[in-house]
Parts: structure tokens; C-alpha cells; sequence
């Protein structure tokens, strides 16, 4: 979670490995900058997503900021949905949130989508 514009941040989660954090304009690029970094490193590629987050669309609509790069507006369980499907689609091994919305709480925001991911069923290899 990015703590301040000069772009230090706090981990929420903890990995054992070097971590490369990187922004995009979408998430297509997002998905070849992963791959270009796995091929030269073992690496957890982490993408900034610029959020605002509000009770429906609409709310956290009117509070986002114009931000450049891959970004978020809508409710905290839409927010962990797209988590998800970041990772699971390899576009990203996780992301740093970046507060798109001067209101919003990025840590209280952060804790509740974590845990939400944590009540997510796990895949599993087949």
C-alpha cells in the first residue's frame, strides 16, 4: 500500500523473495512487464492500481482523482474481485494501492481486502 506521493509503502502481506514494483498504463502491459521481469529474475512483480473506493460506483466516482496507469473505482468487494483476477490471470503477483481519492482510508481499505481474499475459496491444481 503506497503511504505518501513519495512513494514509500507499507506490506500488508509478507514475501520471502525481492519484490519489483511496477505501474502501467493497463493491465495488458502490466501482464508483459511480469513476464519480461520473470525472464530475467525470481522476482514478485507488484502493479500500482490507483483506487477509490466508496458504498457503490457512483460514490467513489465522484471522489477519484485524474490518475494516470492502471486504476480502481468502486466498493471494496469489487476491489478484491479484480485482485483476484490480477493474480489469477498472471498480470501481477500482487499490487500496491494507491489512494486515488484524498477521503480515502488506504489502510482501512487495504485490511478489508485482505480480508476478503483470505475468505476466498483457494484454487487448486488439478
Amino acid at each position: 500500500m503506497a503511504d505518501d506521493a513519495t512513494g514509500e509503502w507499507t506490506e500488508l502481506t509478507r514475501g520471502s523473495g525481492p519484490a519489483v514494483r511496477i505501474a502501467a498504463a493497463d493491465l495488458a502491459r502490466a501482464r508483459r512487464a511480469r513476464a519480461q521481469l520473470k525472464a530475467d529474475d525470481d522476482v514478485a512483480v507488484i502493479l500500482d492500481v490507483a483506487v477509490a473506493v466508496g458504498p457503490d460506483f457512483r460514490a467513489a466516482q465522484r471522489d477519484v482523482e485524474a490518475v494516470a496507469g492502471v486504476r480502481y473505482a468502486g466498493t471494496v468487494i469489487g476491489l478484491a474481485g479484480l485482485i483476484a483476477d490480477i493474480e489469477a490471470a498472471g498480470v501481477a503477483d500482487g499490487v500496491t494501492l494507491v489512494p486515488a481519492s484524498k477521503q480515502l482510508d488506504l489502510r482501512a481499505v487495504g485490511a478489508d481486502v485482505l480480508d476478503l481474499l483470505a475468505a476466498r475459496p483457494h484454487r487448486r491444481a488439478s
